[in-house]
């Protein structure tokens, strides 16, 4: 049973990358090729570019292909049979919805909250429930609770405590619609980031991405994403007209229709549980981990989270004494790597900063007039510098690997150490480890 306090699925967009890891999730669940017909196409979902803004003096600084798509679609095909593919979280979830009420009618109850929980000496969980649609409360007793509310509280009320690196800056999102793939110099790239000299780098100059629907709609209706770290001369909170004008400050085209749907204004984290398990209640998710967006972990990895768990507790449900240790294996296999890939994450977002604006020698410790200088060198093919400049761009958008080509952390190519001291007898016939 699900309990979820919203009225529906995500109104917000948030993860729009799926990894070949995951697709192998939604395969055995029944909705890969569901997922597939609902993602971005190949053709714009494998190329990613720096520009300075994309009004009338508008200049490509650098594109480059990603995600398994062009040059990379061999190599990502040798690792799995799935796709890395591009959905937002606003379209991937009323899949996942369908699909669980299909499994289970009766499973999920919207605008439900669970407010307190306890365990019981008998080993069971008694959660205490607020229906907010009937302001009514109740109790439901449960073998195991999976908490997956985001790490907004119960975390910390079962005194499991975070580690890592918190609230690193602010960053700001809108959801908004225009008609800019028209206005686009080149809307194949599924990612656009700015590098204004004004705003401090391409982490404060902030970034497009394209949400669709797909088939594009021919009507001017489809939707994008923007988002950016607050700069110095950002409002600390942004209302939707602030938000439309600062939009078209990053864009700089002016005579474009913008109406800007939702805000959302969080924290950068990269913090991981120091346990995933207390007693029968586990941490998946963002209750587990909390990623910093960069490189398309954070959601994938509290799919995989759940992945590893279900079956385990499958078995415990049959006989809990005899796979309780099984259990203990969940924060065992999945803590390091919640440790790894926000550490990954972390790392990605930084190097925007000390690899790609160093290279276009970009800073905001310089004055306005040295960032237009440094980054005019790149335009300039009589400059003594271009050559080398471009070089380095080329260079800094190969390091991004680890954010734009990462098969290694998306399908995690080495294997985990195996144990063939014994098997399970009746799970595989001839199992090793």
């Amino acid at each position: 049973m699900l309990f979820e306090r919203h009225p529906g699925t995500s109104i917000h967009p948030k993860a729009c990358g799926i990894n070949q890891r995951t697709n192998e999730v939604f395969r055995i669940l029944g909705i890969e090729q569901d997922v597939y017909a609902a993602c971005a196409p190949p053709e714009i979902s494998g190329r990613l570019a720096w520009y300075t803004n994309l009004g009338p003096d508008g200049r490509e600084i650098f594109s480059r292909e990603a995600w398994g798509q062009g040059q990379y679609a061999e190599e990502y095909a040798s690792h799995s049979p799935s796709q890395f593919r591009m959905l937002p979280q606003i379209r991937l979830e009323p899949i996942l919805k369908r699909r669980a009420i299909e499994l289970n009618p009766d499973g999920i109850k919207h605008r439900t909250e669970v407010t307190a929980l306890e365990e019981r000496d008998n080993g069971t969980v008694v959660l205490n429930i607020h229906d907010l649609e009937n302001e009514k409360e109740y109790e439901i007793v449960a073998r195991f609770v999976i908490c997956a509310d985001g790490g907004r509280s119960f975390t910390e009320k079962l005194g499991v405590e975070w580690t890592g690196q918190k609230d690193i800056f602010n960053m700001v999102t809108a959801h908004f619609q225009a008609p800019l793939r028209s206005r686009h110099p080149d809307p194949r790239n599924f990612i656009t980031w700015f590098t204004d000299p004004r705003s401090e780098g391409s982490v404060k100059s902030g970034a497009i991405y394209q949400l669709g629907p797909w088939p594009t709609p021919d009507d001017g209706s489809e939707e994008w994403v923007f988002l950016c770290n607050l700069s110095s001369s950002d409002p600390t909170s942004f209302t939707k007209k602030t938000m439309e004008e600062r939009i078209r400050s990053a864009l700089k085209i002016t005579d474009i229709h913008i109406d800007i749907i939702t805000l959302s204004h969080w924290n950068v984290n990269a913090i991981n549980a120091s346990k995933y398990r207390v007693g029968h209640v586990f941490f998946v998710g963002d209750a587990a981990h909390k990623i910093p967006p960069w490189g398309a972990l954070g959601m994938n990895t509290g799919i995989q989270d759940v992945q590893n768990l279900v079956w385990k507790l499958e078995l415990a449900l049959g006989d809990e004494k005899r796979y309780d240790s099984l259990l203990d294996s969940y924060d065992t296999e999945r803590r390091p790597i919640g440790e790894r890939v926000g550490l990954t994450s972390l790392k990605n977002l930084r190097m925007h900063r000390e690899v790609m604006d160093t290279a276009l020698g970009i800073s905001d410790s310089k004055s306005l007039a040295e960032n237009e200088a440094a980054l005019e060198i790149l335009f300039d093919p009589t400059h003594s510098g271009n050559a080398s400049k471009r070089q380095a761009v080329k260079n800094a958008a190969k390091v991004l690997d680890t954010e734009f080509k990462a098969s290694g952390s998306e399908c995690i190519i080495r294997p985990p150490f195996r144990d063939t001291t014994y098997h399970i007898v009746g799970l595989k016939s001839k199992a090793r480890g």
